[in-house]
């Protein structure tokens, strides 16, 4: 390249000189040595190379810098190499945008994987097939306004810090994956943390197994066994291998939690539960009352529709069904039943996890009114303040479902009221 710059730029009766300096001044830098300076030569720089046909944003071809949008319903996961099979480092909620990043070796776009930065500034490899590149006019507009910027864990959340439960990570006590459906089992034991109670581990199983520790992984399988073990035992992630020793389930954490079995586990815990009416008023009366309230709710809403939805796809009830591949035609899942689109909603907290249905546990209250959550899947990995508001909008969609109110062995003093 040094080269091809003298060749342009120096008359050809001194190129032979001239080349022989800027050889000699690569070679020194190569070699990690002191380069003797080179005559000036006043080469102006080169002109930059011209703009490859079809590149930039939106061109379908994923490059460092574009910009791409999530278009999965559920979210898309962040994982560490570009494999489904690597590790989870987290995930992004539906429509979140994300940047196109230069990897750490190769190129952006590996194995149906794409290397990008979120929001946050979190780095991985997520699947091209649930991210779609934005148009360059969609690029230039600035990104919806969320809640992520209002996440905080103050003082009065942060005194809470004792009683979280990361869903992830507990996972890893045991030996697995950190790929779980464990917010109801975390949520509940940060119920029975912040009441004072203590579950039984699964002392059914050989007494050098991961879950004959007391670690907080231990704990929250013992609270998805007692809670499914009675009336639901193919979900209590208990098997036996093939010489009758008891193990984990190799898709222990597969399956999802239940009010029952949330419930359940309060009472082999020791503990008493109580229904709660699904609002604010209920749930901060029953939390000043003593009581830890586990909450059902979702980051996710139905899309609806306008007056420009395409008929193909208007659904029920004035809603629309997905359309990923923008072909018009719905997409539909494995059974062949139409899916509908959904979209993050604004007017709660950070999303977490890739769950539709998400429990967190409402352990306090700050002077301000506002209810102190642990969410076992919020980034920030700790307890956050949460406006009525916010915890109002993240029950919308919950089907009703009653908060369960979670209080010690049962006295005047521990009684919740508001079902």
């Amino acid at each position: 390249m040094a080269n091809a710059t003298v060749q342009q730029a120096v008359p050809p009766a001194m190129q032979p000189a001239a080349k022989a300096v800027v050889d000699f001044a690569v070679s020194s830098f190569e070699q990690g040595k002191p380069a003797r300076a080179p005559m000036s030569l006043q080469v102006p720089p080169p002109p930059p190379p011209p703009l490859m046909e079809g590149g930039g944003q939106g061109n379908a071809t994923l490059e460092v810098g574009d910009v791409l949008q999530v278009t999965s319903g559920i979210g898309v996961n962040l994982r560490e190499t570009p494999s489904a099979d690597s590790k989870r480092l987290g995930g992004f909620g539906n429509t979140t945008r994300l940047e196109v990043v230069a990897p750490p070796e190769g190129t952006p776009e590996q194995n149906g994987f794409v290397y990008v930065s979120g929001p946050d500034g979190a780095r991985g490899w997520v699947s091209t097939e649930f991210t779609r590149e934005l148009t360059e006019a969609e690029a230039a507009q600035a990104p919806a306004t969320t809640a992520s910027s209002t996440d905080v864990t103050t003082e009065a959340a942060a005194a809470y810090q004792p009683v979280y439960v990361d869903q992830f990570k507990v996972e890893k006590d045991v030996g697995g994956d950190e790929q779980n459906a464990n917010c109801g089992p975390a949520a509940t034991l940060t119920a029975l943390r912040n009441e004072g109670l203590e579950i039984p581990l699964i002392d059914m199983l050989p007494p050098d197994s991961l879950l004959g520790q007391r670690t907080t992984g231990a704990e929250v399988q013992a609270v998805r066994y007692w809670g499914n073990q009675e009336n639901d035992s193919g979900d209590d992630g208990v098997t036996t291998d093939a010489d009758g020793k008891n193990i984990l389930r190799e898709s222990e954490n597969d399956h999802y939690t239940g009010i029952v079995d949330i419930q359940n586990a309060v009472t082999k815990a020791g503990g008493t539960t109580a229904s709660v009416a699904p609002n604010t008023t209920a749930i901060a009366e029953a939390v000043r009352n003593g009581s830890t309230v586990v909450v059902l709710g979702t980051f996710l809403e139905f899309v609806k529709a306008t007056p420009e939805t395409p008929e193909a796809l208007r659904a029920p009830g004035d809603l629309v069904y997905a359309d990923k591949d923008a072909d018009g035609v719905a997409d539909t899942n494995d059974a062949g039943e139409k899916i509908l689109a959904t979209k993050a909603k604004s007017d709660t907290w950070t999303r977490g996890g890739g769950a539709v249905e998400h429990f967190v546990a409402v352990v306090g209250m700050a002077e301000s009114g506002n209810f102190i959550v642990c969410d076992p899947a919020h980034p920030l990995k700790a307890p956050i303040e949460v406006e009525p508001s916010k915890l109002e909008a993240f029950m919308r969609g919950n089907g009703g479902t009653h908060p369960i109110a979670v209080n010690g062995a049962s006295t005047s003093e521990t009684e919740t009221t508001g079902g």
